[in-house]
Parts: structure tokens; sequence; C-alpha cells
């Protein structure tokens, strides 16, 4: 399934979601980023800071989504951690 796209979805994946909260930042009425801009201009730092880390986590969450899924559709391609190919039967 994710092939040799594997690495490029999980720094896709992350970037788009990125992407998503700064377009809300910018153009958007609701969202994380609209929060966080709003926060930030009444000096509400927790909130702003909670907004930051609510994203963070839901990237890293991403990333290990598209991780597991690499992992479970091209398993027979893994190397150990010195850099030797397994090959599974």
């Amino acid at each position: 399934m994710l092939g040799c796209s594997g690495p490029s979805l999980k720094v896709a994946i992350t970037f788009a979601f990125v992407g998503s909260i700064v377009a809300e930042t910018v153009a958007g009425n609701k969202g994380i980023g609209n929060l966080m801009l709003v926060a930030s201009s009444r000096f509400e730092v927790p909130l702003a800071f909670a907004g930051l880390l609510a994203t963070s986590i839901m990237g890293i969450g991403m990333y290990l989504v598209a991780e597991f899924l690499e992992r479970r559709t091209t398993g027979w391609a893994t190397r150990r951690a010195d850099g030797v190919s397994e090959l599974r039967a």
C-alpha cells in the first residue's frame, strides 16, 4: 500500500496539519489556531499554551498513525538498529 511513499506520508501528514492550524489562525473564525490567536491577544498565556500543546499532541499522534501504517504495510522492508536489512519469510 504505502511502499516508498511511507516516509513522505509521515512528513506530509504533519505539515498538512500544521498548515491547517496556520490557515485557521489567518482566516478562520473557529478552531485551535483562532483560539491561540485570540488568547494571545487577550494575554491569556495558559490558554495559548494549551492550544499549542493540543496541536503538538495531535501532530505527534498523526505521525505515529502514519508510522504504524508504514510498518504494517511494509514490515518486510524494516532494518535493524545496525542497518542490516531483515528479510522475513
